[in-house]
């Protein structure tokens, strides 16, 4: 097969796709964003553009969003659980039209089991260690069974043909099974019980999973291997599961193609292997790998560009029977007054059917954007784009001393004709280059918009020069009211920059309450592939501009409920070249993972400080801030504060 951009005679294609049922259903949620549920005409759509696009299967979700014992979501309508079932007609009624719309356009379903996704992370995340970790896998394997058994009877008689089998919606990770009996514990008191059931139900239905694959932005150690493959050969041999279907991550933004062809390599040669296993066991050697190649996009577009989910398929297309995405409210067209509609869907599906026509991910002229920007406050950079094509998206790139960053992308929604980014607080005095680029859902990009500026010396140019008065930090660390100098990292993939082997802060800003991510997250830096030196460490250096009294160092990092945003596993400062304070991990049940929030993320993250109090009072004013990462990948960094 040639290149992407290449004339091949065939690419990748997707079989099929997830859709988030959960998310389209509720009449409150509908009323709240001033939208409409969706209903059988909106799945007939959604499963007519499969069919076209040459796609053979949908998969709903979630069966039954499962909050406790007494109060439950169903998405079918539930006899059983009728007392504790919180459902509303339209939320019921899903399951319902997910299969009818796939039978009308010959679409095979995997019917899916519940989710309990706040209670299931923190139990996987606690290596299912406590007795209440553990009775809620044995109480999930019950339900999951109850629930599987009801939706046979209500289902199988109308829809038969449809049921090709049963997904798993638990969700875990190349992380979180390997301490003590966390991986026996899930097999004992979930899998085993419930794949055997289900197969049963479904003698010749697959039972499929879908796991979080974090590469971590590079290649796999043989270590890595050996464990991810060591752990799903264990649930083969001891489990019904047939079906591995890892998320690739790319949408996350926690994987790309360079990584994935090991992991993919290795997973195939685990399921040859594992399928002889069961030959030697007397039983069918079915097992095969799938893959679920993300194609929404965590960078700003909200969907990701055609060529890139091609390569990502391209990548790992030689070791996979299917490729089934997430989701289809990231490619199918679906009106914006339904819920989870997105207006650039429609531009995203044609490129991808026409890219499968043709064999390639053609080459289309992009214009470039008018834009205009000014100067806000001395060193804000605020650009005016106006659409002047079919673009999806815009992508701003900044240079300062040689180092280009991208600073983020835009969605450009196809009914917007002009659009705003800013590039806040940028370093003072310096002087800096700018590319704004318009972007197709092929992945095509414009010639740039350039300018180039010389930011005025502010108030920023010294850290010292930032001096106000606090009564707490973070509602624990007590300061003495002694005069705070404050650096917040703040906007996406922004400050740090690099000299030879050292990072250094870009950006300066006064301290400001702590707001989450999920809330406010262009007040945080997104950091990826961090540099490190020989001695594993992420180097900060900061210049006080002055001899001064340090009492005390603290920074705050976040942490998300995947933990695919990592925080660092110590942190030593150094004053004037000396040792001064070395700052451990926090304690890891600090994240909250009660409370909802809105916005990218699930539920609540974490923030984490690292605070260094020396053993007797310290002058200096060169701080050497050393952070050693556990995993060179994604770092939210929120603030930094200089007693």
């Amino acid at each position: 097969m040639h290149n992407i951009q290449g004339h091949a005679q065939s690419l990748p294609h997707m079989s099929g796709m997830f859709i988030r049922n959960d998310l389209v259903a509720s009449p409150e949620e509908a009323k709240q964003k001033q939208q409409k549920v969706w209903g059988h005409a909106q799945y007939q759509s959604i499963s007519n553009n499969l069919a076209k696009a040459g796609m053979t299967v949908l998969i709903p979700q979630i069966a039954v969003n499962y909050i406790d014992a007494n109060h439950q979501t169903f998405y079918y309508p539930t006899k059983r659980f009728q007392a504790t079932d919180t459902a509303s007609a339209s939320e019921q009624a899903q399951l319902g039209y997910a299969l009818q719309s796939a039978k009308d356009n010959n679409l095979g379903v995997y019917l899916p089991l519940q989710l309990s996704e706040t209670t299931w992370f923190q139990a996987l995340y606690n290596h299912f260690d406590s007795k209440e970790n553990q009775a809620f896998l044995k109480e999930s394997a019950t339900f999951s069974i109850q629930i599987a058994d009801e939706m046979m009877q209500l289902y199988e008689s109308a829809y038969g043909a449809q049921i090709k089998g049963f997904y798993l919606p638990f969700e875990v990770d190349n992380a979180n099974l390997y301490e003590g009996k966390a991986l026996d514990r899930w097999i004992e008191y979930y899998l085993q019980p419930v794949t055997r059931h289900l197969r049963q139900l479904l003698p010749k239905g697959r039972i499929v999973t879908s796991p979080l694959l974090y590469t971590n932005l590079k290649q796999p150690s043989e270590s890595d291997l050996s464990q991810w493959n060591t752990m799903w050969q264990n649930v083969f041999f001891r489990t019904e599961l047939d079906t591995l279907m890892p998320q690739d991550g790319a949408g996350w933004e926690s994987a790309s193609a360079d990584q994935l062809g090991a992991w993919y390599r290795s997973m195939a040669d685990m399921i040859t292997t594992s399928n002889a296993d069961r030959k030697l066991q007397g039983r069918s050697a079915t097992i095969e790998l799938w893959n679920n190649p993300e194609s929404y996009s965590m960078s700003g577009s909200n969907t990701m560009d055609i060529t890139r989910l091609e390569k990502n398929m391209q990548a790992v297309e030689p070791y996979v029977q299917r490729h089934i995405s997430f989701s289809a409210h990231s490619l199918m067209p679906m009106s914006e007054d339904f819920l989870a509609g997105q207006a650039n869907n429609e531009a995203y599906y044609q490129a991808y059917t026409e890219s499968q026509r043709i064999g390639y991910v053609p080459t289309k002229l992009v214009q470039k954007p008018k834009v205009t920007y000014d100067v806000q406050n001395q060193n804000n950079i605020e650009f005016h784009v106006t659409r002047v094509g079919d673009e999806t998206g815009y992508v701003l790139y900044r240079t300062i001393a040689g180092k280009r960053i991208k600073i983020k992308e835009l969605n450009a929604e196809k009914e917007q004709t002009t659009f705003t980014f800013t590039d806040n607080q940028v370093l003072p005095h310096a002087n800096v280059r700018y590319e704004l680029m318009a972007f197709d859902a092929y992945g095509n990009r414009s010639l740039p918009y350039t300018c180039e500026l010389s930011l005025p010396a502010t108030i920023a140019d010294g850290i010292s020069d930032f001096s106000k008065k606090i009564t707490k930090v973070n509602a624990q660390a007590l300061s003495t009211g002694l005069p705070v100098q404050t650096l917040t990292f703040a906007e996406q993939s922004e400050g740090f920059a690099y000299e030879g082997n050292t990072v250094v802060a870009t950006r300066l800003t006064e301290h400001r309450p702590y707001v989450p991510w999920t809330e406010k997250r262009e007040d945080y830096t997104v950091q990826e592939q961090i540099y490190t030196d020989a001695e594993g460490f992420a180097h900060l250096r900061l210049d006080l501009g002055k001899t001064q009294k340090i009492q005390a160092i603290g920074m705050s990092f976040v942490q998300d409920r995947n933990a695919s945003i990592r925080i660092p596993a110590t942190i030593q400062y150094e004053v004037d070249g000396h040792a001064y304070a070395t700052a451990e991990q926090p304690s890891m049940p600090q994240i909250d993972f009660t409370k909802p929030v809105m916005g990218e993320n699930t539920y609540q993250a974490g923030e984490y400080w690292y605070w260094g109090f020396p053993r007797t009072a310290a002058r200096g004013r060169i701080v050497d801030i050393k952070i050693r990462l556990e995993y060179n990948v994604f770092l939210f960094m929120r603030e930094l504060l200089v007693l």
